[in-house]
């Protein structure tokens, strides 16, 4: 690679390429997969914690979320219980390729 010194991104072509219709639309599709998978891989009782897991959009970004008081615990676990992962293993599948329920 010699002769190169540098590479100058264009942020106003990026910021512009991330606001563009079809990456807004894979954006919500991915989210809305991830939702989807998580909520088919939580663990139910009483069935708040699957149903309060949702998609918070902000901007270009999309946030897959549980509000559930006790998600931290099913997410990392107790002294008492393991850890479910839901959402680890959410983006794991998302990354994968996978995601669907």
């Amino acid at each position: 690679m010699d002769g190169i010194t540098g590479v100058q991104l264009d942020q106003a072509a990026i910021k512009a390429l991330t606001r563009h219709e079809t990456v807004q639309e894979a954006v919500q599709d991915t989210a809305e997969r991830g939702r989807g998978f998580a909520r088919s891989i939580a663990p139910v009782d009483t069935g708040r914690y699957r149903d309060s897991i949702g998609i918070r959009k902000d901007g270009d970004n999309a946030e897959i979320f549980s509000d559930a008081d006790h998600a931290p615990y099913v997410e990392y676990g107790t002294r008492h219980m393991e850890g479910q992962h839901i959402f680890g293993r959410t983006l794991d599948a998302l990354a994968k390729g996978g995601g669907t329920s």
